[in-house]
């Protein structure tokens, strides 16, 4: 828009400047002819004037009739004449009067107190004498100025058009970066469902379909490497559940073995354990991956989820819970899941879950989870969400590293979101805020049978 202004506004200068001076100068040669001719005639009267036997300089001149803006000035038999008390030799300049001197006729533009002028002097040797007519061109500067006024008008006025102008053009031209920069910040939010609307724009339609056939091949890529893990998954899932029933066989007898053998057998149920959990974890991942975690959506109280997901672990802390319901609409096996990772996590890395509070927060439900640990580093607090990753800080090894990932893609796909924030008096504190369901009233259900 900038650049068409100034364009604008540089080919309004140009054309305005060039019609000025054109204008004047036609104007200006003009006046001058006009101030010549006239000139002419009245040098011309006086001459017939003075020839008539007896006639006196004065005479003459009191008998001419010059325009109002005009004075006639005679030397003659070395005395000034005039016809007006505005003019005197001192208004005649030594160029005009050493040209009529030398017997030719002068003109010349000069400026007075009261405005431009235009001296023309004529030589009249017939009788001995020199006329000078000294014309002020008023109407001339106000023509100009008014000119100059109307040009000035008309380079803004093509200013501003050229502004309006481009910014019409730049938001025809920009639009189609406002689409893809739009449907890039939704696909980096996970959303590969987005696509470019198909336009008629030739320039354009190359690169919408190139767009939107790279989106796909992406998407199909995602769902290929999500299907290729679940499949993995499930294959792993057969001989890790016999090798888990073994082990427990051999936990029952566990007393008839050896002492070397029974700490390897430890050791076995422990990773064993460890491989359940994150081939579990995984399989989850998975199902999110792929859009089908979320089987069963329902009108669910949080509040009797966070009373689930405390008393699945046996956890004894203190919980907050307000005294309406928390109304959200989930997937209740996948949240609870979400939940208990969460209170895991805290019991894991951070030495143990310390709080637990929902409440209403506007149209959001808001559960804060808060742990012993050593807090999490802020450079990490959006890292701790990946994938196979683990604060460094926050002790314990023993987990997934999918626990949490879990937990935010779960609330991600419920239209909510999870962070960690420090908590008052030292460690972590997660804080998962998820939409409240809108539960139909009786007034509402009074308009719905009315409507009916």
């Amino acid at each position: 828009m900038v650049s068409f202004a100034a364009g604008g506004l540089l080919l309004s200068v140009v054309l305005a400047a060039g019609a000025y001076f054109v204008v004047r100068h036609y104007l200006v040669d003009q006046r001058e002819r006009t101030a010549t001719r006239q000139a002419f005639a009245d040098a011309s009267f006086v001459r017939d004037g003075l020839l008539t036997s007896g006639a006196q300089v004065s005479d003459v001149l009191g008998n001419a009739a010059p325009p109002a803006d005009t004075d006639i000035l005679v030397h003659r038999y070395g005395r000034w004449f005039s016809s007006s008390l505005r003019a005197d030799a001192h208004n005649v300049p030594d160029t005009v009067r050493d040209s009529v001197r030398g017997g030719s006729a002068a003109v010349l533009w000069g400026r007075s107190e009261r405005g431009p002028t235009i001296v023309v002097g004529v030589p009249l040797g017939a009788v001995d004498a020199e006329v000078y007519e000294i014309s002020r061109p008023s109407e001339l500067s106000s023509t100009l100025s008014t000119l100059g006024a109307v040009l000035a008008g008309f380079a803004l006025v093509t200013t501003l058009g050229g502004a309006l102008l481009g910014r019409a053009a730049a938001r025809r031209v920009v639009a189609p970066l406002d689409d893809v920069a739009r449907a890039a910040t939704q696909i980096s939010v996970g959303d590969l469902s987005t696509r470019l609307p198909p336009t008629d724009d030739p320039d354009l339609a190359a690169i919408v379909g190139s767009f939107n056939a790279m989106v796909e091949a992406l998407d199909e890529r995602i769902a290929r490497d999500a299907r290729f893990a679940a499949d993995i998954s499930h294959e792993l899932r057969s001989p890790l559940t016999t090798l888990v029933t073994s082990v427990d066989l051999l936990q029952r007898r566990r007393d008839e073995l050896p002492q070397r053998s029974r700490q390897a057998l430890d050791l076995i149920a422990t990773e064993l354990e460890r491989f359940q959990r994150s081939l579990e974890d995984l399989l989850e991942l998975g199902r999110l991956d792929a859009g089908v975690a979320l089987r069963s959506l329902s009108d669910v109280d949080l509040r009797e989820l966070v009373r689930y997901a405390l008393e699945s672990g046996h956890r004894d802390v203190p919980l907050q819970l307000p005294d309406g319901p928390l109304v959200v609409q989930v997937d209740k096996q996948q949240l609870s899941r979400a939940l208990v990772n969460l209170f895991d996590n805290a019991d894991l890395h951070a030495g143990g879950l310390t709080a637990v509070r929902a409440e209403a927060v506007g149209d959001h439900a808001v559960v804060t989870v808060d742990d012993e640990g050593p807090g999490v580093p802020e450079s990490e607090r959006e890292r701790i969400f990946e994938r196979f990753v683990r604060a460094g800080s926050r002790g314990s090894r023993r987990g997934t590293g999918l626990g949490l990932s879990i937990v935010a893609e779960t609330v991600q796909s419920l239209g909510g979101n999870v962070g960690c924030i420090d908590r008052p008096g030292g460690g972590a504190r997660f804080v998962v805020r998820l939409p409240l369901a809108r539960i139909a009233t009786s007034a509402d259900a009074e308009r719905t049978r009315v409507q009916a």
